[in-house]
């Protein structure tokens, strides 16, 4: 099986290649998982196609290449063709992602003393998905981690933070945010109980 990775709305091509024993074609039928996309049979002259892919869908009757021009997560599955009747070894497992947006670094709780912060890097969509997270501080290089990440006053002589989100297709990372704990800020965190806290920045003049 051949794994490929594509951009929701950009045209596609699968290319087969065609045994010498089964040319010319007679018929080509293309699968995706059980569902029948395109079958054309030569004596019966122009193709069919089925479902979501009439009208989005060409097939090539010379060569069984498979054009398809928009794409939606639900065009995600394993296709396979037979040619002739004869089912082909060759198939291709694709995974249809939706590009990343922009990330920001959201400030999401702190300690009541405070001396940690927890951050997410917020942004991310199911559709988008498999993403990978990474932080950096100011030029610092990227690091692979989670989602949310903890920063304490150890990172004091970091002026900013960055997070990243990253999936097979596309990359983005966020805007500068400004580290609480750098000398130049004030900080200040008012409540009864620790879940209730409420944390202001001041810059100092």
């Amino acid at each position: 099986t051949m794994d490929i990775e594509i951009l929701i709305h950009k045209h596609f091509t699968l290319e087969p290649t065609v045994p010498d024993q089964l040319k010319p074609l007679t018929s080509i039928l293309w699968k995706q998982n059980r569902n029948m996309v395109v079958e054309w049979i030569k004596n019966l002259g122009s193709a069919d196609y089925y479902g979501m892919f009439d009208g989005h869908t060409n097939l090539d009757i010379e060569t069984g290449r498979l054009e398809i021009d928009t794409w939606a997560r639900n065009y995600s599955g394993v296709y396979s063709v037979e040619f002739n009747g004869q089912l082909q070894s060759e198939s291709y497992k694709v995974d249809v992602i939706k590009k990343v947006p922009k990330p920001t670094v959201v400030l999401l709780n702190c300690s009541h003393t405070p001396s940690a912060c927890t951050l997410i890097c917020n942004g991310g969509t199911p559709e988008a998905e498999p993403i990978t997270y990474s932080w950096r501080r100011d030029g610092g290089n990227w690091t692979q981690s989670s989602k949310l990440i903890e920063i304490t006053e150890a990172d004091h002589h970091y002026e900013h933070i960055f997070c990243q989100m990253k999936n097979p297709v596309s990359v983005e990372e966020s805007d500068p945010w400004k580290n609480p704990f750098y000398p130049d800020l004030t900080f200040f965190c008012v409540g009864m109980l620790m879940l209730n806290t409420t944390c202001a920045f001041q810059v100092m003049a």
